[in-house]
C-alpha cells in the first residue's frame, strides 16, 4: 500500500478540508473508502476526527482537524466531508485509536498501522457526523 504524507493541518478544519478535496479532485468516484479516525468513544460533542481515505492500493491521511472538538467549523467540516464521501458511494467507518497512538500515527503512519486502522474499523452510519452539535464554550456554559 502506498501511504501518502499527512494532509492538512491539525486543528485547522478548513484548511485540512480543502487541500484534502483538493488532493482528491478527479479521483473515480468508485471504489474509495472514508474511515473516521478518534481518540474517544462515547462522548461525540467532543470528538475531534482524522480521515483515511483509501484509494485502491493507495492511502491519504490526514491531521486531526475535524469535528465538534474544533467548534462549529469543525462540525462542519466533517459533515461536508462525510457528505462528500457519501456522494461518490463510499462507505464510511469508523475506528477508535488509543490517545497516545493518536498523534503518533497521524504524524507518520506506515503501511502496518494502516492495514490496523483498516481492519478496526467498523460500519458507521454517516447521519452522525452530519447531525454533530457544535461544542459548548465556557462562556456559552455561563449563560
Amino acid at each position: 500500500m502506498q501511504i501518502a504524507d499527512p494532509f492538512g493541518v491539525p486543528g485547522a478544519p478548513l484548511e485540512t478540508l480543502h487541500a484534502v478535496l483538493s488532493q482528491l479532485e478527479g479521483v473515480d468516484r468508485g471504489g474509495g473508502r472514508l474511515i473516521l479516525i478518534s481518540d474517544r468513544q462515547g462522548d461525540r460533542p467532543a470528538t475531534r476526527y482524522a480521515a483515511l481515505f483509501i484509494l485502491g492500493e493507495d492511502a491519504l491521511i490526514t491531521a486531526p482537524a475535524f469535528g465538534p472538538e474544533y467548534g462549529a467549523v469543525g462540525a462542519q467540516a466533517l459533515a461536508d466531508l462525510t457528505r462528500w464521501a457519501q456522494e461518490r458511494g463510499w462507505p464510511v467507518r469508523e475506528t477508535i485509536l488509543p490517545p497516545p497512538d493518536f498523534v503518533r500515527v497521524l504524524a507518520e503512519p506506515d503501511e502496518g498501522e494502516v492495514a490496523r486502522l483498516i481492519a478496526a474499523s467498523n460500519p458507521s452510519d454517516p447521519a452522525i457526523y452530519t447531525t454533530l452539535p457544535k461544542r459548548r464554550t465556557a462562556d456559552e456554559w455561563e449563560e
